[in-house]
């Protein structure tokens, strides 16, 4: 069993999915038999060129600041650059989808795996994993290219594999809905805690804050800033908090710029106690999360919720949204919220500033529940959609 794997989200500064990437194809590689051999794409010429891309894209990605209250009332035209991040796209898949059909015919690969929801077209057996359809169901938290790209090319992308993967039961259940994948086409596979997060205090916790330009005691947030994560909700919600308290803990912001988050940028100028750390190296993470008071995670809809689970890891508290991937993920380790219930949120951050032992029962077996989660166990259920998406090419032949 030859696996190919697209290895371009694992470059630059990772999210979410990049980090599913690289730790499910270390634990495939880690656990694999002597049958199994799993490649990488594109190769060094490739990697190269797109570490110098993400350098650039910023600059071919800036906007000119709108309003998500108040857009333009006339649409605007399509910018050359965004023509020229097409036309990049484009020539990247022709490169990639040759290459790959070369490999298949010198039966150097068997199977190709995308990690980053669609694939590139070509005669190899496929298999992706859809994260969420957040592009399909809620349009208006993207940009337009990029809704425009999933809409014409999500069917045809699960029409194509043989096999699809997710990470948790409620993302099945709506791959089953909106794109019709049967069920026996779907594996979940939850994702990992990444190796090294763990609770940490004393001095080693106040050196590494200190590098932050932080103290413990915080309320904080990780993961992208965009419209999915509602963190305008959260941000008004701790600013409306008495002077003392949030002096006493600064709402703190890990992660990089998204899009359309223009407001959230205008809120955030204004209340200087919102500190927003960018993305942060992953050797400081198990001590971002050991100071916080707790994790404050607003978002409207998830795929799995990483950072969530790795509070957990930390034995950290929780303060999430109340939907359906996370009721599953977290159980009972985190006290819930609507997620635009702003009074609500206010009240939990509020509660948890004056009574932190508020936060004792959800984080009690935190660390436990957290350690069930695990790279090796996503290796063993993606084997197991492997062997299904082989199989069944195997019976299409046969018949």
């Amino acid at each position: 069993m030859k696996i190919l794997w697209n290895i371009l989200p694992t470059l630059g500064s990772r999210t979410g999915i990049g980090w599913y990437a690289r730790e499910t194809l270390a634990a495939l590689r880690e656990t694999a038999g002597n049958d199994e051999a799993y490649l990488e794409s594109p190769g060094l010429v490739g990697r190269s060129l797109r570490l110098a891309w993400l350098k650039a894209r910023p600059w071919f990605q800036r906007e000119e600041i709108v309003s998500a209250a108040a857009p333009s009332e006339k649409p605007r035209q399509r910018s050359w650059k965004a023509w020229a991040l097409e036309q990049a796209r484009l020539v990247q898949d022709a490169v990639q989808e040759r290459a790959l059909n070369r490999l298949y015919k010198q039966g150097r690969i068997d199977l190709y795996h995308e990690p980053n929801f669609l694939p590139w077209s070509s005669d190899v057996p496929t298999v992706s994993t859809f994260h969420d359809l957040s592009p399909i169901l809620h349009p208006e938290w993207h940009p337009s290219d990029r809704v425009a790209r999933f809409e014409a090319l999500a069917r045809k992308a699960v029409d194509r594999c043989r096999h699809v993967f997710t990470l948790s039961d409620a993302m099945c259940k709506e791959l089953a809905s909106q794109l019709g994948v049967s069920a026996d086409r779907i594996s979940r596979t939850y994702m990992g805690v990444r190796e090294g997060l763990a609770p940490i205090s004393g001095a080693s916790l106040d050196s590494t804050l200190s590098v932050m330009g932080l103290k413990a005691g915080y309320f904080l947030h990780v993961g992208t800033l965009e419209p999915r994560k509602n963190l305008l909700v959260v941000a008004k919600a701790w600013a409306s908090l008495p002077a003392g308290v949030r002096e006493k803990h600064p709402l703190v912001l890990a992660g990089g710029w998204g899009w359309r988050c223009d407001d959230l940028r205008r809120f955030i100028d204004g209340n200087p106690g919102i500190h927003r750390l960018g993305y942060v190296p992953e050797e400081h993470l198990s001590a971002l999360y050991s100071g916080a008071l707790a994790l404050v995670f607003p978002t409207l809809y998830e795929g799995f919720g990483m950072p969530a689970v790795e509070m957990l890891a930390c034995g950290g508290g929780v303060i999430a949204s109340r939907i359906p991937v996370l009721l599953e993920i977290m159980g009972r380790h985190a006290h819930y919220v609507d997620p635009a219930d702003i009074s609500g949120w206010r009240d939990a951050i509020a509660l948890a500033a004056r009574q932190p032992d508020w936060l004792d029962a959800p984080k009690l077996g935190a660390v436990e529940h957290a350690s069930q989660f695990t790279w090796k166990a996503t290796a063993e259920s993606t084997r197991a959609g492997y062997a299904k998406a082989l199989r069944a090419g195997s019976s299409r032949l046969a018949a």
